[in-house]
């Protein structure tokens, strides 16, 4: 008896989240499968920075190519693939997710980005928020504006993971101005939680991270400080889904 009631829960909880995926709309998947190898991703993605970004068959999660990124030393180095305007601009919060295989994160002190959601906010002034990482190699979310100067920062207490392929999942909701993180499936980082470190270099916005449209979303890496060394990136199988 205990095992038959074992197994309705089990396929009750199956119908759940089964029911909850359905609710999002997917609007964007890339396993980047059908690109050139050894070439830069071709349309819908737009390459940015000085560093090399390539379709790569060294590494890949699933199928046999994945998207390489070496990045240098400060910010021109950078080297991200970005999407712009992908959701509807009237899109009020969107999911994303990746799998990234980082070879050996920036060191101590050097602060980077590898996750990005940019445009213009409802107050006219443009904004950038981010997930990536600084301190002991500790990943953090980040938040940066244009035409006015805010500068603030959430640090988690989670490290990078370094040599292995892993899963980033993530969420941003521009009218709650939230944000979330996922690694490996556990939550690491969400916007209005106290007990994590968080301050602002420049704080323009009174402390409030005013979200973006989100007109554009960048992935790879960028060191935004020099004397870090060369970073090696892949990621594979992006997902972007709207609630």
């Amino acid at each position: 008896m205990k095992t038959f009631y074992k197994l309705i829960l089990t396929l009750l909880l199956f119908v759940f989240l089964k029911s909850c995926e359905s609710k999002k709309k997917v609007f964007f998947k890339e396993d980047f499968e059908k690109y050139e190898a050894q070439k830069q991703p071709e349309e819908p993605w737009i390459v940015s920075g000085e560093g090399i970004t390539v379709v790569d068959t060294l590494k890949a999660y699933s199928g046999k190519k994945s998207i390489h990124f070496k990045s240098g030393e400060g910010f021109k180095n950078r080297a991200f693939i970005s999407l712009k305007n992908i959701f509807p601009k009237e899109t009020k919060s969107y999911h994303g997710s990746m799998k990234m295989y980082v070879e050996e994160a920036s060191p101590d002190g050097i602060h980077w980005t590898m996750i990005q959601a940019s445009g213009k906010t409802t107050e006219g002034f443009h904004a950038e928020v981010r997930y990536g990482g600084q301190h002991n190699k500790r990943i953090m979310a980040n938040y940066d504006t244009k035409e006015i100067k805010s500068d603030c920062w959430h640090h988690t207490q989670f490290k990078m993971p370094e040599k292995k392929w892993v899963t980033l999942q993530w969420y941003m909701n521009r009218e709650e101005n939230n944000m979330k993180l996922w690694l490996e499936g556990t939550l690491i980082h969400e916007l209005n939680v106290n007990n994590i470190d968080k301050g602002c270099l420049e704080n323009e916005n009174k402390g409030k991270w005013t979200f973006p449209f989100f007109e554009i979303i960048s992935l790879g890496w960028v060191d935004y400080q020099k004397k870090g060394g060369e970073r090696k990136i892949w990621i594979d199988d992006v997902i972007l889904s709207e609630n």
